[in-house]
């Protein structure tokens, strides 16, 4: 099975935060699994511009890329693919399409619809309620345009939550849609010696470390965590709250001042590698995600892989967590947050079972292999003509 990846966005531009992680944890996984992969992205990198390749596809960690250099005008991502993306077209059974409002998305449809190559859709979130409310005008009109159709002739769509996948249903009822998360290294999270984290930001061994990992963005609702964090601090002198994730467009200026209840309890870390990620979970003693939305939530399943206990709100896809007994599910208010972690952070013993658990649902469930054998199973659907589409679309 060949299958051709296009994304915006690719390893090692992580500064975009989860999905280029996601996507080149699952095309290494894929090629783990037997899959031939190769990519078609952008020199896009976050703040800087990633060297651009010279001709054809070259190997990043074992995956053979092309990064095409941006063009201006630069909106959306703009670049010109058409030749390597005719190439790689030639080549594959499959093309996988990362993300939606950006042109190295449009031009793949187009050129896959001329090359008659089925493309599999992955909006990883972007079509969620609350991401059209950004920028609704011109999502409006490229919706309109071309968006539509994008969804329409797909012979996939790709959601990873259920929560996803309903938005993708009622956008285009007509779809055909597979579930499958975003994995994570499990081997890695279980790996990461506790102490690193703490000893390099002198913290002390006993003090309980709420942490919130993602871009510092708007949607993240960081002002929300800094009023359940007051809440906590206020009983808890002694905890801690990590911010980790890159400043995006100078953010942290705006949201520092609603954390000057916490004082010096608060530290920003900036972005982490991934070895500096996951020496944080190992410090750990809860992770909390309050966005408006997420398609996943990939720092939870982190968290969770990394046996840390989650506090996550309901605007967020995580309805199985007090199910499967490793963490809260609460309502998006600064009071049900505190109340959540608070009932962490005072029974310890409770919170370490509850990691444990979380721990044990990752490895069953986002661990990469497993998350390849799902994602090919679902490209052999559509290979095979498994496919089945009504003709009906949403406005």
């Amino acid at each position: 099975m060949r299958i051709l990846h296009v994304t915006p966005y690719f390893a090692p531009a992580f500064a975009y935060g989860g999905p280029p992680r996601s996507i080149f944890g699952l095309c290494r996984a894929l090629q783990q699994n037997g899959v031939e992969v190769r990519v078609v992205s952008t020199t896009a990198g976050g703040g800087h511009e990633l060297p651009a390749s010279t001709q054809g596809f070259a190997s990043y960690e074992g995956i053979l890329v092309h990064y095409a250099p941006l063009a201006w005008p630069r909106w959306y991502f703009h670049a010109s693919i058409g030749p390597v993306l005719d190439e790689g077209l030639a080549w594959c059974d499959l093309c996988h399409v990362h993300g939606v409002w950006n042109v190295p998305e449009w031009t793949a449809v187009r050129h896959a619809a001329r090359a008659g190559v089925p493309y599999v859709l992955s909006p990883r979130g972007m079509l969620e309620p609350e991401a059209l409310r950004r920028g609704r005008l011109r999502k409006q009109i490229a919706w309109q345009l071309l968006e539509r159709q994008a969804l329409r002739k797909a012979a996939l769509l790709h959601a990873t939550s259920e929560r996803e996948a309903d938005t993708l249903r009622q956008l285009d009822p007509g779809a055909d849609v597979a579930m499958v998360p975003n994995g994570v290294e499990t081997d890695l999270a279980a790996g990461a010696v506790p102490g690193a984290f703490r000893r390099r930001h002198g913290l002390e061994a006993g003090q309980p470390l709420v942490v919130f990992l993602g871009r510092l963005h708007p949607i993240k609702r960081l002002d929300l965590l800094a009023a359940a964090f007051a809440q906590v601090h206020a009983r808890q002198p002694g905890a801690r709250l990590i911010v980790a994730g890159r400043d995006e467009q100078g953010y942290r200026r705006v949201i520092e001042p609603a954390f000057a209840a916490g004082g010096e309890a608060v530290r920003w870390t900036g972005d982490l590698d991934a070895s500096q990620k996951w020496e944080l979970l190992a410090d750990a003693s809860v992770l909390v995600c309050c966005s408006d939305s997420e398609s996943f939530g990939l720092s939870v399943a982190e968290a969770m892989a990394a046996a840390v206990p989650v506090v996550v709100t309901r605007t967020c896809p995580w309805p199985d967590l007090e199910q499967w007994g490793c963490g809260r599910w609460v309502a998006q208010t600064p009071g049900a947050m505190a109340d959540a972690l608070l009932d962490l952070l005072e029974e310890p013993a409770r919170a370490r079972r509850m990691g444990a658990l979380g721990q044990a649902v990752a490895r069953r469930l986002f661990s990469w292999n497993v998350i390849a054998d799902a994602m090919i199973a679902a490209y052999d659907r559509v290979l095979s003509g498994g496919r089945t589409r009504r003709p009906s679309l949403a406005s």
